[in-house]
């Protein structure tokens, strides 16, 4: 087919279905625009969308982040609050033990002169009184080698002997004879 007759198969056509073909196109070119119209509103509702959530993501981070940094300043300043307790307590414990451990020391110190006075005390009763027995032993001896006391007298003499040894005497084991009577 030539251009002419080409061209006239179209104006037939045109002659024929022109009005709907006009039809059509304006419908096509209407839905072609409320395509497009829907299509940018759709691409303007993503896009504030998206930046809406954008910035109420980027906030929800800037406060999540100043809620991490004050729980994270908080936190150490707990920590040095609680290091300063323990060392303040560690301190204030090494100070009472130590004067605990001087008073203690110094107990034992005075205790131990106690007992070495006492001790050299006892000793020197201890010899006091051997002297003392010593003397009246060879007293009573000599008296009984130059009296030849009886046994009786001897009898006395070990009982004085035991008495003194106790550091008692008889008249105290009388006094106390006559208040449990009286009792």
């Amino acid at each position: 087919m030539s251009e002419k007759q080409a061209n006239n198969v179209d104006q037939i056509r045109d002659l024929i279905f022109g009005s709907q073909i006009k039809e059509f196109d304006e419908k096509f070119s209407q839905m072609d625009a409320r395509i497009k119209k829907m299509h940018e509103e759709i691409k303007n509702n993503f896009v504030e969308s998206h930046e809406k959530l954008k910035k109420e993501t980027d906030r929800a981070m800037e406060m999540l982040e100043k809620k991490i940094d004050n729980l994270s300043t908080l936190t150490q300043k707990e920590r040095q609050k609680l290091k300063e307790l323990i060392d303040t307590t560690d301190e204030a414990l090494q100070d009472k033990m130590a004067m605990q451990k001087d008073e203690f020391d110094s107990k034992l110190k005075l205790t131990k002169e106690n007992i070495g006075d006492d001790q050299q005390k006892i000793k020197e009763i201890i010899a006091s009184t051997r002297k003392e027995l010593n003397d009246i032993l060879q007293n009573r001896f000599a008296a009984l080698s130059d009296d030849k006391l009886s046994r009786d007298s001897m009898a006395q003499m070990l009982l004085d002997v035991a008495m003194k040894i106790q550091g008692t005497n008889m008249e105290t084991i009388l006094t106390e004879g006559k208040e449990a009577e009286k009792k």
